[in-house]
């Protein structure tokens, strides 16, 4: 009896199922420049992952701890399996709904109301079929909508990883750059001691005043407070990794080493490349495509739903009597349910979903304007860096000889004290300066790097 009932609502489903009402998705062509202006770097390359780039082995390492243990990221994740969940949810909605029910009732009648008043069992079992035929696409529009909110999940997930990978990357480089000044400031303390012992023995002689002995004091009370600073700021750096990394602060630790040479250049590409990589481009398009479904789960609401109803089951005085002649019963029908009026409400939710679409669409834009000013940042940072960089080298490479042979003039008795300590206190100042540059640079190669999407398959 029930399978025949339900093969007639399958054809009669599919006869029926009309055009989904709403907008159909249109892809969004967002004014994309031809080129960038900032000159790009021209290298070709073939790697499956960026941090195959800068061949460093403990920065690989780091980079697949954090997609392995990282807690927002395993957070996202679960929430992209429940939005690949809430797909199958809302495609039930286009297959037959199938319950079962069974129940058993002792009852008596009023005597009072001319009835026997005997006492009486009843079992019942029934079979209940539901099944709504989306002749206006609602249940599709649904569905529509689900499916860009879990491609809309999956590309949240993807920019986490690219921010959360990338955040790595240039907390490690930077971690790297502290070191390289720690060294240079340790080196500093420790010659600054020894010039303050050469000083007051100088002072103990008659050679020079006191003066000297307390301005070579002052210089190496600096440099201490300087060493303190950058110790601070070398642990604030490794428990940010730590965080990255899913480990509490206290059980991680890493050994660094100072920070050489020069980042890896990354090919920017073409700017309608962009649209793909970008996996925050993809978040917003797919928020614009979900808002966009919304509008027809909205104007389907104004429209009759029918629902093709069907039961069947057994009733009788005794469960032993479901299967004789006459105990059965059935009933079948459509159910039509027609608002016709809701106070606005319908109205209202259209209006609001509309309102949703123009919100999405201007979020879509924004966000493509501001990955290209991203990518310009990053370029023009390429392009600067490099040039300021080199510029450092030259200034700490000729402060260091200052250094040498002012340092050798004051031992002679040529120049004073003072001179002495601000071609030293310039040498200091010109090698820190160049290993934050160049912390710089590679933070900026980083940032590249993501201001790109991470990825050139």
């Amino acid at each position: 009896m029930i399978q025949p009932l339900l093969t007639s609502m399958t054809v009669l489903s599919l006869v029926l199922s009309g055009c989904a009402v709403g907008p159909d998705f249109a892809q969004p062509e967002p004014a994309t420049p031809q080129a960038y202006t900032q000159p790009t770097p021209s290298v070709e390359i073939d790697v499956k992952h960026w941090t195959e780039l800068f061949a460093d082995v403990q920065l690989t390492q780091l980079v697949s701890q954090a997609r392995a243990h990282n807690h927002s990221l395993n957070a996202l994740y679960q929430r992209t399996r429940q939005s690949r969940a809430l797909i199958r949810q809302e495609q039930a909605g286009r297959r037959p709904q199938v319950d079962t029910d069974s129940t058993y009732a002792r009852y008596k009648d009023s005597e009072a109301l001319g009835n026997t008043g005997d006492a009486e069992d009843a079992y019942n079992a029934s079979l209940t079929l539901g099944w709504e035929l989306d002749l206006f696409g609602r249940v599709a529009r649904l569905v529509e909508a689900a499916e860009a909110d879990a491609a809309a999940s999956e590309a949240a997930y993807q920019d986490l990883l690219l921010i959360t990978e990338t955040d790595v990357a240039i907390n490690y480089f930077r971690l790297r750059a502290i070191e390289r000044e720690v060294q240079s400031v340790q080196r500093s303390v420790e010659t600054r001691r020894e010039s303050l012992e050469i000083v007051k023995k100088r002072y103990e002689n008659g050679a020079v005043s006191d003066l000297d002995v307390a301005q070579s004091e002052t210089l190496l009370a600096q440099s201490e407070a300087d060493l303190a600073s950058l110790l601070r700021s070398r642990d604030t750096r490794k428990n940010a990794l730590a965080v990255l990394m899913g480990q509490a602060a206290p059980d991680f630790s890493i050994q660094v080493t100072a920070l050489t040479g020069k980042p890896v250049d990354a090919p920017a590409g073409l700017p309608s490349e962009l649209l793909q990589r970008r996996p925050d481009i993809r978040l917003a398009e797919q928020n614009l495509r979900a808002a966009n479904a919304r509008i027809g789960v909205a104007k389907g609401n104004f429209f009759p739903r029918i629902t093709l109803g069907a039961s069947g089951g057994f009733a009788a005085s005794a469960a032993s009597d479901w299967f004789k002649a006459g105990s059965e019963l059935y009933s079948f029908g459509p159910n039509i349910n027609l608002p016709l009026f809701q106070g606005g409400r319908l109205r209202a939710d259209l209006s609001r979903s509309e309102y949703a679409y123009a919100e999405a669409a201007a979020n879509y834009e924004q966000t493509v304007v501001e990955a290209f000013a991203e990518v310009e940042d990053a370029l023009s940072g390429w392009r600067h860096l490099s040039v300021q960089r080199a510029a450092l080298e030259r200034a700490a490479h000729a402060s260091a000889r200052a250094q040498t042979i002012s340092d050798n003039q004051y031992r002679n008795g040529i120049v004073d004290f003072i001179s002495s300590l601000d071609s030293e206190r310039t040498a200091l100042e010109a090698e820190r300066s160049l290993a934050q540059i160049i912390g710089d640079e590679y933070e900026n190669s980083i940032r590249l790097i993501r201001a790109i999407g991470g990825n050139w398959n």
